[in-house]
């Protein structure tokens, strides 16, 4: 991957790498920026995994950058003590089952353990980098995505946008109020993309379904990209997320 020009940010210990452009001009004011695209790596990732995205979305000229580091720290088991970061511990049993059912069950009828307070403390870190929701298209990948569309749902105000890639239901009655809640009863209107491949063995397909489902039918205005892939971000999506960002 071809470097990035970046600086390093750090919010109580959190790294958040901003990436920075010919159009983007360097600035502690988050005034200046015109949108803020604040996008969540995935599980066993890092802040620089989706950091080359900033190179392919056509977000508008000065759009401010930030991909911040998972909290959690992850043996990858790579040998050389190789880390990678996550934001909340995974139950891969339940993954499995979740696999031998065909994917039909919800991973969780809650948050699943640390989802709160990684959705808490990013909150927070938006909060002291001036990210203004209205203004801000918050996103992720995998783990990543559960974590965005948690922090949409939740938040007290409203995003510019949410991209889902490769995310996933849980929490599902949660999900279905706080959407019916925040967005269906106050005439409000969440806009959203997501994508999802057709093989992914990781988060299967029939779960992102479920999830574009409670999305629209609460508030939500977006699209399912759906791809014959697996667990990954192919060119089809970036094409398709560009044309969302021209109409959002």
């Amino acid at each position: 991957m071809q470097y990035l020009n970046h600086i390093d940010r750090f919010v109580d210990g959190m790294k958040i790498v901003e990436i920075l452009g010919a159009s983007t001009a360097l600035s502690d004011h988050a005034s200046t920026f015109p949108l803020t695209f604040f996008c969540m790596h995935g599980y066993g990732a890092n802040a620089f995994d989706l950091a080359g995205l900033s190179q392919h979305l056509r977000f508008p000229p000065g759009t401010r950058f930030l991909f911040p580091d998972g909290i959690l720290p992850i043996d990858l088991g790579m040998g050389a003590g190789y880390q990678g970061r996550a934001w909340f511990p995974i139950d891969w049993s339940e993954i499995e089952k979740l696999r031998g059912e065909g994917g039909l069950r919800d991973l969780s009828k809650t948050l699943p353990p640390g989802m709160a307070e990684a959705r808490d403390t990013l909150i927070h870190t938006m909060e002291r980098l001036e990210c203004n929701p209205a203004t801000t298209v918050i996103g992720g990948f995998s783990q990543g995505a559960m974590l965005a569309t948690e922090i949409a749902l939740y938040h007290e105000e409203y995003f510019a946008g949410l991209l889902i890639l490769s995310g996933t239901l849980v929490n599902r009655t949660g999900w279905e109020t706080m959407a019916r809640q925040k967005f269906a009863e106050k005439n409000k209107t969440l806009q959203f993309c997501q994508s999802h491949g057709r093989q992914d063995p990781v988060l299967p397909f029939a779960a992102a379904e479920r999830l574009h489902e409670i999305l629209t039918a609460n508030g939500g205005k977006g699209e399912l990209v759906a791809f014959a892939g697996q667990h990954e971000i192919p060119p089809l999506v970036v094409e398709r997320v560009n044309a969302w960002l021209g109409i959002r």
